[in-house]
């Protein structure tokens, strides 16, 4: 469903980056203008994420081959999305074929049936001042990003669970909190409260407190409490004198209860509305940490790995001359170390999001981290996503290299072909849970995660309702 951005700002969708950089340091920071920034309130590719939703919806039935896992499927795809008002949804499943009948991780259990559902939204828009989404949890950030940075529950995608997330901001800060499973007890809860103190301190104006929290339900440990709870403060101001452009020192302290800590400061630079259509923000920090901590490690790769879940090296999972090995760095293998970190994201609203994260871990480098994502919706309705997260990133020449064992790439195009067909392509590396039919050393005990390949080249039809 094309979304339409008003005619001030980026009605011509992407924005060269010299334009780009004119509007900022033009554009007045009216944070009361702009709709929320949590979770994916301002995900270009859900419907209802622009600055103005659109009201309608779209359906689309597509067929084709599907290689997952290790062979080649017949598929069969069914989806819709739209808005109305200031909800918006978005529905869809893959049906495969499998051994005798259908792919059986897609209808093993119950849950199965709750994810058809992408996401259900109540929308982030200008002069209204909140924002909730029922959905698989696709990125979340507390605070910081001490704690928890771009958390979600997809990368293993057969087992995505169906989270919440939401939050309220009014003229004092700010109240945000998600919820990774909703429908199970064991899943990832955290919140954070910011307030706006109004305070300055020297040169520095409107000193914002931010108090932030997670606690994963599913760890037990030997004492009965959870073994990963996490406290986050943030103290975070705004330099007078830099006009349009907000500069915003900010200072953090974090802790792992019974693990590790960590103390960090940096800054952030850039305007949180550029001509009602836009926002962009650079922050640069660094994180002092004791052994026992990473910063964020409630991230893209925590479902699969953690104290309790971890991934399998897929070099010796095939390989019959090897013992399987575990791969990743769980907290307790940590030592201390110091974080340098490095994001970068523009979103224009409803149309485009292009976002990069950096950290290099100077101590066990393969904690280091880099994520990319570039997603938008394009000249005559096509869309795209692009994501990449990678652990163990110690340079640019990573990238062209093999994904290796703990890493997730998601490639999501729909490209229109006349005047109502649509090609579909949805690709996917990521992780499956191991059962006892890949060996009896996966049938009890803690989850164990393998490398999944998906490829689905679908052709069908999608027409607006």
């Amino acid at each position: 469903m094309p979304q339409v951005l008003p005619r001030a700002g980026l009605a011509c969708g992407p924005v060269p980056t010299l334009r780009l950089l004119v509007l900022l340091a033009l554009a007045a920071p009216a944070a009361a203008a702009q709709p929320l920034a949590f979770g994916s309130a301002d995900d270009p590719f859900e419907a209802g994420s622009g600055f103005r939703p659109v009201d309608g919806i779209r359906v689309a039935a597509a067929a084709g081959p599907a290689y997952l896992p290790d062979s080649w499927r017949a598929a069969v795809r069914l989806e819709a999305d739209g808005s109305a008002g200031r909800f918006s949804f978005g529905v869809g499943q893959a049906v495969h074929s499998g051994d005798g009948g259908l792919y059986g991780p897609e209808f093993d259990e119950t849950v199965d049936l709750a994810r058809v559902v992408r996401y259900l939204r109540w929308n982030a828009v200008p002069g209204s001042r909140s924002y909730a989404r029922l959905g698989p949890t696709e990125r979340v950030t507390l605070g910081s990003g001490a704690l928890v940075r771009g958390y979600r529950t997809t990368t293993a995608y057969d087992d995505r669970r169906l989270g919440a997330e939401g939050a309220v901001a009014g003229r004092f800060g700010r109240v945000a909190a998600f919820a990774g499973d909703v429908l199970r007890t064991d899943g990832v809860v955290g919140a954070e409260a910011r307030l706006q103190t109004g305070a300055g301190l020297g040169p520095l104006a409107d000193l914002a407190l931010t108090l932030a929290a997670v606690h994963d339900l599913g760890r037990p440990s030997a004492t009965g409490d959870s073994s990963l709870t996490g406290v986050e403060v943030t103290l975070r101001g705004t330099y007078r004198g830099f006009g349009p452009v907000a500069v915003r020192p900010f200072a953090t302290h974090a802790r792992y209860l019974g693990q590790g800590r960590t103390l960090g400061g940096g800054f952030e630079v850039g305007s949180s509305n550029i001509g009602d259509a836009a926002r962009a923000t650079a922050r640069v920090g660094v994180f002092a940490s004791t052994a026992d901590f990473v910063p964020g490690h409630v991230g893209p790769f925590y479902t699969v790995s953690n104290v309790d879940a971890r991934i399998v090296d897929d070099g010796s999972f095939f390989d019959d001359a090897r013992a399987a090995e575990l791969a990743g760095t769980p907290l307790d293998s940590l030592a201390a170390g110091v974080d340098v970190v490095l994001d970068l994201r523009l979103v224009a609203f409803g149309r485009l999001e292009v976002s990069q994260h950096f950290r290099r871990h100077i101590g066990d480098e393969t904690a280091s981290a880099y994520g990319l994502r570039l997603a938008g919706r394009l000249a005559g309705g096509a869309r795209l996503e692009f994501a990449l997260d990678r652990q163990d990133f110690r340079g640019v020449f990573d990238l062209i290299q093999d994904l290796g064992a703990v890493n997730s790439l998601v490639l999501d195009l729909e490209y229109p072909v006349g005047r109502r067909g649509v090609l579909l392509i949805r690709s996917r590396y990521g992780y499956r849970r191991l059962t006892e039919a890949d060996g009896d050393a996966f049938a009890d005990g803690p989850p164990r995660y393998l490398v999944e390949r998906r490829f689905e080249p679908l052709v069908g039809v999608r027409v607006g309702l």
